[in-house]
């Protein structure tokens, strides 16, 4: 009994995680020092800032051209749900709200395949050991070569390879047992970028990190993986729910809520 109880406050607990909602706007620091998107945290140094009572660090800065933006956490099971429903960041200027789109990545179609996860062995109780967890991501991440813009009725803008024109960078990252997620964005300030948050450094933006439930669980709704339909990304979407009831760890997270986090940022002036 006792050990039924403690296994519902830890999933309870577990759900609340990076639930909340952003107050006054939070001033962050003009970049200091060069940022390199590697999914490496080294570099980011005093600006990531723990989230109170969570195994979760977030750090922004931004200069005249660019936002950037790191997360880290120690939480694995945080960071699996992530990947296996998708990660949507959005930005939305407080000056300019209908002009906030969002970036889908990791992107939830795009996991291993069945045979794939087969060849990890029977991992659901040893999954977040930090060999099992290390092997999936590595797995996971050959996978993961591009990323879905968004609208904020969650419309296909465009489906962009990591290697792009349009000035955005992206890169997770797995080193001594955290989960690194970064992020490099254009501001308004570029003329050939399709893309921008149209915020310029001294304005606020409002930036939120959201996951969608069971979005691959392989039920009617599974379909729905890129609203719209776009790009064509939705074949075999049956099979690819199939894989991710199959992935380890995929009872754990069917019963977590949903990520919704959100602080609202004051872009910083140059000194």
């Amino acid at each position: 009994m006792k050990q039924k109880i403690l296994i519902a406050l830890f999933v309870i607990s577990s759900s609340l995680l990076f639930t909340s909602c952003g107050g006054s706007a939070l001033p962050i620091n003009w970049r200091a020092n060069q940022i390199t998107i590697d999914g490496n945290s080294d570099e980011w140094g005093t600006e990531l800032k723990q989230i109170p009572d969570q195994k979760i660090w977030l750090g922004t800065t931004n200069d005249d051209k660019f936002f950037y933006l790191c997360m880290v956490t120690e939480d694995r099971i945080k960071a699996i749900q992530m990947m296996r429903n998708g990660l949507i960041t959005w930005f939305i200027p407080e000056n300019d709200k209908d002009a906030g789109f969002g970036i889908k990545y990791p992107m939830p179609n795009k996991m291993p395949r069945r045979e794939e996860l087969q060849n990890l062995g029977n991992m659901n109780r040893e999954m977040f050991q930090s060999e099992n967890l290390m092997k999936f991501v590595d797995m996971f991440l050959e996978k993961q070569n591009e990323f879905q813009v968004l609208n904020l009725d969650k419309y296909s803008l465009s489906l962009l390879p990591l290697q792009n024109k349009d000035g955005i960078e992206l890169k997770l990252g797995y080193k001594d047992n955290k989960f690194v997620y970064e992020m490099k964005v254009p501001l308004a300030v570029h003329q050939d970028y399709s893309f921008q948050i149209a915020a310029l450094p001294g304005e606020n933006i409002k930036v939120k990190f959201e996951t969608e439930q069971n979005e691959m669980s392989g039920r009617a709704n599974g379909s729905r993986m890129m609203s719209g339909g776009q790009m064509g990304e939705n074949r075999g979407a049956g099979a690819q729910g199939g894989q991710m009831r199959n992935m380890p760890g995929a009872g754990i997270m069917q019963s977590l809520q949903p990520l919704n986090y959100s602080t609202t940022l004051k872009l910083a002036l140059p000194k």
